[in-house]
């Protein structure tokens, strides 16, 4: 599949939409820069131009663009997203309305930047009803064409719909010589697809869900690039790292296709949400999305490996109420998701009691899951993130107890259904998850 030829058209899918895929054009080359006049002048025939980037990522990319902008004849302005007491911004409704309060008005954004500036650039964009153009830069997420926001609101990690960007540029030197963490944290979140599509497959035989097969396969011809020669990645390989920007945005499409997360976003994301959720209530650094997604992920597939051992499931009563104990301030706004999670829960053991069911799930999922080993593997010969130490916690080694607690208690954050509520139901989680981190993470 020649993925860029997607890019701007609309389709009818097998699964029964009609997809559009509104970002129109990636430019992924040296000379990409020579490109944004004209396509800025296709989104929009006004000539007043925001160009939007931390500290940071203004001196990375944003400055070159503002100047090739502005010899175009445009008005161009510069808002800098401020630092939170001497930390990077954050994708959060305080920053969002200081955006609001404080950005001039433009007829077209320019977002300069990775996961955070995307964010709140999407955000912004989408309350003005005005378009966007991305510069990446860095292959660190899997957000670049998503018409998904992640964001922080009254302390609950929420994703929601907005409207995806209108192009992509990225120059392969700003790319490939990112920060390796960020690089890593870019792969960490790719992986995370064989998880995520499992949870996304188990929801729809589960509750009748909506699937799309054509999202999951979207990566399949990109994944050996990166997942069988991980070294390229640790090597600075431009043809690895092509590779792993190509399918960090096709992920992020998927998501626009089907107007869900599901594609990319399972279990090991809740465990990633309740790390930044609590660093956030007690006012403490976290670590990168991807960094903690790719550990996850390889205790998600463990999870699969051992539910899936198993003959005939014994289910357990999970949890009435949430933990208020581990949730503190939060309690309130988890409860509300965990309740609609709890029907599921009962619903989900009544249909798996029956045997045919059981082995039905198995036959399944089990095909196309990635090995815990495998994802370990990947991870650790790209130099990532693998093991929960190796997680930052306000620039600390993330401790034993506090991971534990997390894995015991992220299920509850969300509605959606995943290897985490099954894990929970066999009474796994909590008798084996000890042995089960010793042993993969």
């Amino acid at each position: 599949m020649n993925q860029i030829n997607l890019l701007g058209t609309a389709f009818d899918c097998s699964c029964g939409k009609h997809h559009r895929v509104p970002t129109k054009s990636l430019y992924y080359q040296p000379d990409a820069f020579d490109h944004l006049v004209a396509t800025a002048e296709s989104v929009t025939d006004k000539k007043r131009y925001l160009v939007v980037a931390d500290s940071r990522t203004y001196e990375i990319a944003g400055r070159r663009v503002e100047n090739v902008l502005r010899q175009s004849g445009a008005t161009v302005d510069r808002f800098m997203v401020p630092d939170i007491k001497g930390e990077p911004p954050a994708a959060d409704d305080i920053t969002r309305d200081h955006i609001l309060d404080n950005a001039p008005e433009t007829d077209l954004y320019f977002a300069v930047g990775s996961g955070v500036i995307n964010d709140l650039v999407k955000w912004v964009s989408f309350l003005r009803k005005k378009p966007f153009i991305t510069i990446a830069t860095a292959a660190s997420m899997n957000g670049y064409a998503s018409a998904n926001v992640a964001a922080t609101i009254g302390g609950l990690k929420v994703l929601f719909h907005a409207d995806a960007c209108q192009a992509v540029f990225a120059l392969p030197e700003i790319i490939v010589d990112a920060p390796d963490e960020l690089s890593s944290a870019g792969l960490g979140d790719v992986l995370a697809k064989s998880v995520s599509s499992a949870d996304w497959k188990l929801n729809q035989y589960l509750f009748q869900d909506y699937y799309c097969q054509f999202s999951v396969d979207l990566l399949k011809d990109l994944e050996p690039v990166y997942l069988e020669n991980p070294n390229g990645i640790r090597r600075k390989d431009p043809v690895a790292f092509q590779a792993l920007f190509h399918a960090l945005l096709f992920s992020s499409i998927a998501m626009t296709i089907t107007g869900t997360s599901s594609p990319a976003s399972g279990g090991e994301h809740l465990i990633s949400h309740t790390l930044d959720m609590i660093a956030s209530r007690d006012g403490r650094k976290h670590d990168f999305h991807g960094r903690q997604v790719g550990v996850a992920s390889i205790l998600m597939a463990a999870l699969y490996e051992k539910v899936f051992s198993i003959e005939q499931p014994k289910f357990v009563s999970p949890p009435q109420k949430v933990d208020a104990g581990f949730w503190g301030s939060l309690t309130s706004i988890v409860e509300t998701e965990y309740e609609k999670k709890s029907r599921k829960m009962k619903k989900a053991a009544s249909i798996l009691q029956e045997k045919e069911k059981w082995e039905g799930l198995k036959s399944l999922i089990k095909p196309n899951l990635v090995s815990p080993t495998k994802l370990k593997n990947c991870l650790s010969e790209a130099g990532a993130a693998h093991r929960y130490q190796e997680i930052r916690d306000n620039d600390q080694p993330l401790e034993s107890d506090k991971f534990r607690k997390v894995v015991l208690n992220a299920n509850q954050m969300r509605e959606r259904f995943t290897i985490l509520d099954l894990a929970v139901m066999l009474g796994i989680i909590p008798d084996q998850i000890d042995s089960l981190i010793e042993d993969w993470v």
